[in-house]
């Protein structure tokens, strides 16, 4: 059995974590719609000014930030596994490291399918494309 003040604070915690959510979800709304804004301002005035680079840079940033509200707020290892992949694919993607950077990207990605394919459960637990909140454990208790 839980004390008293131990429930409170795991209670304190799981309200900071969903509002720490709401707001990176919100901030990544914003960010969305500013980056099309900016882009579409861009390629109207300035065509030549457009980087491909730096819009995936942001529009992956704004991915790996909703990727971590999923986290936050399933509190699956998949959730983790996959904020992990768009991170490594961010970075291989802007960085433009040289040849062993890339292979080593390249493993890790390799190795996080491979994680995702042999050690995860085939239930709808894991089945992230169709997970709700109702269906994930520890949520509505």
């Amino acid at each position: 059995m839980k004390s008293g003040f131990g429930v409170r604070i795991l209670k304190y915690a799981d309200a900071m974590e969903r509002w720490l959510a709401v707001a990176i979800l919100a901030a990544a709304s914003i960010g969305g719609i500013l980056l099309l804004r900016n882009t579409a301002g861009t390629l109207i005035t300035a065509p030549d000014a457009f980087s491909v680079s730096a819009f995936l840079s942001k529009a992956l940033m704004i991915v790996m930030g909703v990727e971590f509200v999923r986290m936050l707020t399933l509190h699956t290892a998949r959730a983790v596994i996959n904020v992990l992949l768009f991170a490594i694919a961010r970075q291989m993607i802007v960085s433009h490291g040289g040849g062993a950077e890339t292979l080593m990207g390249v493993a890790a990605v390799a190795g996080i399918f491979a994680i995702k394919k042999y050690l995860f459960l085939r239930d709808s637990h894991w089945n992230t494309d169709s997970l709700s909140l109702e269906e994930e454990p520890g949520h509505g208790d």
